[in-house]
């Protein structure tokens, strides 16, 4: 982009695959409202050689991280060894990016881009995020934007630093490392415009992305992304037909997903 903005992704064969995640995850950029010219400025980073295979079969921007032999995507648990190596690489890879210049919007590829959410990024803030309060915990939403600055790369290295000393420091949600090492330079974004499968929102006039949290299983998790799509099509095509009366589409529209999803209380992956 103009202002040297890269959206980034990272995915392991489970997710790159035929008739999986990334599938959808790039289709709903094109069909989501004013997204698709962001499939230029996308970058998926590959785990292993069959995300990257996939990947380039279908993308042009796709390129592959040092191989990591455990399939991230199929381990549950938050405390596992593979979820936070996992969480190192995608740090590690921040702020190798940051440090080229370049300005970050991270994104969960089960994250479906239904409308532009530049719009909510402050471009005054450091860290823009929107974080969910479940309990005493305070989570992600799949989706930040970084600015490439001091501060960031400051933050980005003080991570490297703690996990080195506290191997489960990583644990934690950016979005509470943020709350405690960025305070200012962080912007909060309303958690009603990024939406998920554990908190569900049917204002459809407010939700700009929806991921498939508080969802384990990949066949159930592609099931409702699907169907989030659908939805996401015949809403947008009532809206057209219905265009002099939008009120109409708005009033009788409701997410079929989740369904196959598991919604577990304190589940979020």
């Amino acid at each position: 982009m103009e202002d040297r903005t890269v959206i980034l992704t990272i995915l392991d064969g489970t997710w790159g695959s035929p008739g999986s995640v990334l599938d959808l995850f790039l289709e709903s950029f094109r069909i989501g409202l004013k997204t698709q010219r962001f499939l230029n400025h996308l970058v998926v980073a590959a785990l292993d050689n069959q995300a990257y295979r996939y990947c380039t079969s279908i993308h042009p921007h796709c390129f592959q991280l040092a191989p990591v032999t455990s399939k991230l995507a199929k381990r549950k648990g938050s405390t596992s060894p593979d979820h936070l190596m996992l969480k190192k690489i995608k740090y590690d890879l921040l702020l190798e990016v940051i440090k080229l210049g370049y300005n970050i919007v991270f994104t969960e590829a089960d994250v479906m881009w239904l409308r532009n959410p530049f719009v909510h990024f402050d471009p005054h803030a450091r860290v823009t995020i929107s974080c969910a309060l479940r309990g005493t915990k305070i989570l992600d939403k799949g989706l930040l934007y970084m600015k490439s600055s001091a501060e960031a790369i400051k933050f980005l290295k003080f991570l490297q630093f703690k996990r080195v000393l506290f191997p489960t420091y990583l644990d934690r949600s950016f979005c509470e490392m943020a709350v405690h090492k960025l305070r200012g330079h962080t912007k909060y974004v309303d958690t009603g415009y990024f939406g998920g499968f554990c908190e569900p929102s049917n204002n459809i006039s407010k939700v700009y992305t929806m991921q498939s949290t508080c969802c384990d299983n990949i066949k159930s998790k592609v099931h409702d992304l699907r169907l989030v799509l659908d939805d996401w099509i015949n809403f947008t095509a009532r809206m057209s037909t219905n265009a002099s009366k939008p009120s109409m589409g708005l009033s009788s529209f409701s997410w079929r997903a989740p369904k196959k999803c598991m919604r577990k209380k304190n589940a979020y992956t």
